[in-house]
């Protein structure tokens, strides 16, 4: 094609065609710069094509992760829940005028202390789109303002479970230690299920709960541990509420 262009220029000088050799040329030019125009947009074209599938893959892959934590923040929330009715209804106890039962006093105990579960969330893919710059590819605006949101809703989420875990085994525990037999509370299941533990006899010493638990100071103490389950429940459900939202707005986004 060159060879070919180049014959024709110096046909046009030879025939001293000046004038018609000039148009030539600029026509040449402008052909060659037409040529690049579309190369360059080809090239765009295709960059943006990557772009799309590389946004689409984090797309459907937030989409996991956030299915996922959304399940893992229920199943929290709901261990939660039944630990504060656990504590709300032994406040019930504490103000009542009736006779504790013992047996009923432990099974609460051991809701209230060891039947909460932990709130594992996964947190690859975002972790990995924050480090790399890759929040960017997110066309939706909406979608990279809620994902930018991510820090502020797990932070204060935690910072009130470290509350709670810091006055449940800081506060609360070590002050009920001569009032119940914690000895009598059954061992976490996981504990009989991993390691195959023999059972751990009941407690020879005998308390009388009507007396113990029955006094303003244990009231103050179970209260302030119930009120912690109450923020600790409210930031769950602001957390999945966010997920939620978030969700819906990855789903929109996948083609």
């Amino acid at each position: 094609m060159i060879k070919f262009f180049r014959h024709i220029r110096k046909s046009l000088i030879s025939e001293n065609k000046m004038g018609i050799y000039f148009k030539y040329a600029i026509g040449e030019i402008l052909l060659v710069v037409i040529g690049i125009l579309i190369a360059l947009q080809i090239n765009t074209w295709n960059e943006e094509r990557k772009e799309r599938n590389r946004e689409q893959a984090i797309l459907k892959n937030l989409q996991l992760e956030y299915n996922s934590n959304i399940g893992n923040v229920a199943d929290a929330y709901n261990s939660f829940y039944e630990a504060y009715e656990a504590s709300d209804k032994l406040l019930e106890i504490v103000a009542s005028e009736d006779a504790i039962n013992p047996q009923e006093v432990d099974a609460l105990l051991d809701v209230i202390i060891n039947k909460t579960k932990s709130l594992d969330i996964i947190t690859g893919t975002l972790d990995e789109i924050v480090s790399t710059g890759s929040l960017n590819l997110i066309t939706d605006e909406n979608l990279r303002k809620q994902l930018s949101n991510w820090s502020f809703f797990i932070t204060d989420t935690q910072d009130d479970i470290v509350i709670y875990r810091d006055y449940l085994f800081g506060v609360f525990i070590p002050e009920i230690t001569d009032k119940v037999n914690l000895k009598n509370l059954p061992i976490p299941d996981f504990f009989d299920k991993n390691l195959g533990f023999k059972p751990i006899p009941k407690s020879n010493f005998k308390i009388d709960y009507n007396k113990t638990i029955r006094t303003v100071e244990f009231e103050n103490q179970l209260y302030n541990n119930t009120l912690n389950y109450m923020y600790v429940l409210n930031s769950y459900k602001a957390f999945k509420d966010y997920l939620s939202g978030t969700l819906e707005l990855i789903d929109g986004n996948i083609r």
